[in-house]
């Protein structure tokens, strides 16, 4: 197996699965990507992606596993291994490519717990959808637990994609930030300086709006196109109440989660807003998102660093409303995807951790202390070997 490994490690480009759920807790993402090199001499081709929907039951279980027993965190942990295992090969068999030919296989899991540094707690982060399972079901060397190293150095374990934003969107004299609009919305501010790339959580990016949507229509699981976003006002009243949250004036590197910006945050604005006005609170926490995005930008880069352009990614763009309120915001700058640098704004982060796979596997680190708070560059993930 060591020998199968170096093997790998010295060709000159690796077959690998990336595969990732968010925040939002939509499906997984899988991606089928050939990596050449490492370092900053990796280049990624997409083979294949497809992102595998959860069933509404599937979902629902691992939403309740958030604030679930023991016993509903260990079974969730196989069953979502499974629910991986068969979606890396699923997405090979669409590629038309044996399973014998995939090098390596890269799985995030699915965030059921996240704890910063900065609260009366443990900083801690749990990922789930094991990996054993994972390379049981594919016969493929599996790196997973991505996270759980940089929090053991002192980090948050997030944000983690900034260091594949700084291999593959780096360019000499552009002032370039990426943004990622998930579950929750991040950035990264780059430079040809890995020490000077600042990345952090922004807030609140589609959990947020979800929770708010799904009350107001059972029948969709988010606002679809953000129409009933656009059938409301924005309280201005409200979002600049909101806007006090302490999160959004705490310094980088910071980083958040459904802890902070989900199903209680969502429940407490409910009460706090009567039925009637519903619709003009799915507006306001829509514009929340935008907010706190220019707010991050104008309090934490500009005063540091000149800003050219902000390049978009992650289900966020999707939503037509959330986009007019960014572009609305951030008038002054180009705004971009990452669809135009080749890379499908759906795709991205399953393609980050394929990327910081084969950093791993060449024991590479893979983190930005700078953007994590962690005290050194580490190496990530754990190896589950088939």
């Amino acid at each position: 197996m060591i020998e199968r490994i170096q093997a790998m490690v010295d060709k000159p480009s690796r077959v690998a699965i990336g595969l990732m759920s968010g925040t939002s807790v939509d499906g997984i993402d899988a991606v089928l990507v050939r990596i050449n090199g490492v370092g900053s001499a990796t280049r990624v081709e997409t083979l294949a992606a497809q992102t595998y929907p959860f069933r509404p039951d599937t979902r629902e279980k691992i939403f309740h596993v958030f604030t679930g027993s023991t016993s509903d965190v260990c079974q969730m942990n196989f069953e979502l291994g499974r629910l991986f295992g068969v979606a890396a090969c699923q997405i090979a068999r669409q590629a038309g490519i044996e399973m014998e030919a995939v090098d390596f296989v890269a799985s995030h899991g699915q965030t059921i717990y996240h704890v910063p540094h900065g609260q009366e707690m443990t900083p801690s982060t749990l990922q789930i959808g094991e990996a054993s399972v994972i390379a049981e079901l594919t016969g493929c060397v599996t790196v997973s637990d991505f996270r759980t190293r940089d929090v053991a150095a002192g980090g948050d374990g997030a944000p983690l994609v900034p260091y594949f934003d700084y291999l593959l969107f780096q360019e000499e004299g552009v002032h370039r930030v990426m943004v990622n609009i998930g579950g929750i919305c991040n950035l990264t501010r780059l430079d040809s300086d890995l020490d000077r790339v600042i990345a952090f959580d922004t807030g609140p990016g589609n959990a947020l709006i979800d929770e708010i949507a799904r009350h107001l229509s059972s029948e969709q699981p988010y606002d679809v196109d953000g129409k009933l976003a656009a059938q409301g006002q924005v309280d201005e009243t409200l979002l600049e109440e909101l806007m006090e949250h302490a999160y959004f004036h705490k310094s980088p590197p910071k980083s958040t989660g459904r802890e902070l910006f989900g199903a209680g945050f969502a429940h407490n604005l409910l009460r706090r807003v009567p039925p009637e006005r519903h619709l003009d609170l799915l507006a306001t926490v829509t514009a929340l998102t935008a907010q706190s995005l220019q707010h991050s930008l104008a309090r934490f880069i500009l005063p540091w660093s000149p800003i050219d352009e902000l390049v978009f990614s992650g289900g966020g763009v999707h939503n037509p409303t959330l986009m007019a309120m960014i572009q609305d915001r951030c008038h002054a700058f180009k705004i971009r995807t990452t669809d135009g640098f080749g890379i499908a704004v759906d795709d991205k982060e399953a393609i980050a951790f394929a990327v910081l796979g084969n950093e791993t596997l060449h024991g590479r680190p893979g983190n930005v202390p700078r953007a994590t708070g962690a005290s050194k560059q580490v190496v990530l993930g754990k190896l589950s070997l088939p």
